[in-house]
């Protein structure tokens, strides 16, 4: 049987390589896994956390090189393509690895320069540049603060070791360092796309499809990743983490009706990553950072899945709930899924009451029952016996697995960032009551979409979550006033909403 592909002949040396990288780190987690011992070599740190994550990290990565390598097969910018999906992927796994903090800048900035190649890749498709050059200088900013970061712990603790910095603060034998911790949280706004520094990920659509699938489902995590590190260091400092919480929920409100308008399959999957990593900011924000490492692997996981069968054809979308139906099973769902979920944590431990992030997830998870039970029995056949066993298992494996994922995660991230929790003083409840109400507020938005389109102002709602709100527009400007581009000439007013081909 003839080849299908003739790829380079160097590529393929590089596909194994990046796939021995995810063998090794899968070593690394097992390793970590049977007996946590830190162990500190050339600037790099391995314990449980980075095992994690650099398997994350690589194992997308070799996904990812090996779909290049046959998409890609032919294509005249296929040997550069694939040295800098090498490039970005080995930088990505040093920042997730590192424990010396220049080490980390000099990764963070390497990994800038091989995406930033990766998204003007193709040079026929001049509308790539704004959003490649946004993303490029969204991400040095991110590097300043944290690089201010670095220097305060420099100045202040004496190391520049994440490991050592981590393990004082863990000790309580200093003052928190809430200027550190609000510096990080705001490098790790600007590393994942939150509001306002948001508007060029779902404009990166140009590159080719493995592009998409590395920056969505690994590079975008790097905040997450980032506050993780830091953990003990975040939820030590309340004004920070009410900082991630506003801006997280600031960019679920954004990013969900953006997901919703979409009608091309990849820029409706960027929204979502737009909205997803909002969520995870709001989970580091609640000092959550059992949840936030869940959320990192499964929608890293799932995203890259997703950008890599994005040509199909999608399943067509069933009928609409009826308004009034899908509210009242929201409603039923959430108040039936609350005492399952409270009565699940307490069987493991979990105090969930009197911990302002705990009792915060606990409220968006019973929220989420109630849209499965609005989405299985708000149609005319919901009715159906068939479909009623099915809300009652999603009511309750969904109430059992959370609180299940969460203690596990957390038993597995202890011994390297302990349990970091939000205080329970009113600023800390206020931090948590923030995205509950935003989440349940998008819940009946959500149920209302279809009756919404029917009535002029909810036409123009549609206009304007499918442009983003326009919230990307000022940083677009202040972007081609510094970095200028004819990208947009001969455009039109419309952002771009063109899919690339691999």
């Amino acid at each position: 049987m003839p080849r299908r592909f003739q790829p380079a002949d160097w590529t393929v040396p590089l596909q194994r390589a990046m796939t021995g990288l995810a063998a090794v780190s899968a070593g690394l987690l097992a390793w970590q896994s049977a007996a946590p011992a830190k162990f500190l070599t050339a600037g790099l740190c391995i314990d449980r956390v980075t095992a994690l994550f650099g398997l994350l990290v690589s194992g997308i990565g070799a996904i990812t090189m090996h779909y290049a390598q046959r998409a890609l097969a032919g294509d005249p910018s296929q040997a550069r393509f694939m040295a800098l999906l090498a490039g970005a992927v080995a930088a990505a796994w040093v920042t997730a690895m590192a424990d010396s903090m220049p080490v980390m800048i000099v990764a963070c900035l390497a990994q800038g320069m091989a995406v930033h190649g990766l998204l003007t890749i193709r040079s026929d498709r001049p509308q790539a540049l704004l959003p490649a050059r946004t993303s490029f200088l969204v991400g040095r900013v991110g590097d300043m603060f944290l690089l201010a970061a670095f220097a305060l712990a420099w100045r202040d603790w004496g190391t520049l070791s994440v490991s050592t910095f981590v393990g004082a603060v863990a000790s309580g034998d200093a003052a928190p360092p809430t200027s550190i911790a609000v510096l990080l949280a705001l490098a790790a706004i600007a590393k994942s796309a939150q509001v306002p520094f948001h508007a060029w990920l779902p404009e990166t659509m140009e590159a080719p499809t493995p592009v998409s699938a590395l920056m969505h489902a690994g590079i975008v995590n790097a905040g997450g990743v980032l506050l993780v590190r830091f953990a003990p260091a975040v939820a030590q400092a309340p004004v920070a983490c009410l900082i991630l919480a506003l801006a997280g929920t600031a960019t679920v409100v954004i990013g969900m009706p953006a997901m919703w308008a979409q009608v091309k399959v990849k820029r409706e999957l960027a929204w979502s990553t737009v909205a997803q990593m909002g969520f995870m900011t709001v989970q580091c924000g609640l000092a959550a950072f059992p949840a936030v490492a869940l959320h990192v692997l499964g929608h890293g996981c799932y995203k890259a899945w997703s950008f890599l069968r994005a040509g199909e054809v999608p399943a067509p979308s069933g009928p609409a709930p009826r308004f009034g139906r899908a509210l009242a099973l929201i409603m039923v769902g959430g108040s039936c899924a609350m005492p399952l979920i409270l009565a699940a944590g307490s069987m493991l431990g979990m105090d969930i009451l009197h911990s302002p992030g705990e009792c915060a997830l606990a409220g968006v998870l019973a929220i989420s029952i109630g849209q499965a039970w609005a989405a299985l029995l708000g149609t005319d056949r919901g009715a159906s016996p068939r479909r009623v066993a099915l809300a009652l298992v999603a009511l309750g494996s969904m109430a059992m697995l959370g609180p299940l994922a969460w203690v596990g995660m957390a038993a597995f991230l202890a011994p390297v960032i302990g349990t970091p929790a939000l205080g329970q003083t009113t600023l800390g409840w206020t931090t948590a009551a923030v995205p509950v109400i935003a989440v349940a507020c998008l819940a009946v938005l959500h149920a209302a979409l279809p009756y919404l389109h029917r009535l002029p102002w909810g036409l123009a709602f549609h206009v304007h979550a499918l442009n983003g709100f326009y919230l990307g527009t000022a940083t677009e400007r202040v972007v081609d006033a510094a970095w200028p581009t004819d990208a947009r000439r001969g455009a039109g007013t419309a952002p771009s909403t063109h899919d690339a081909h691999a």
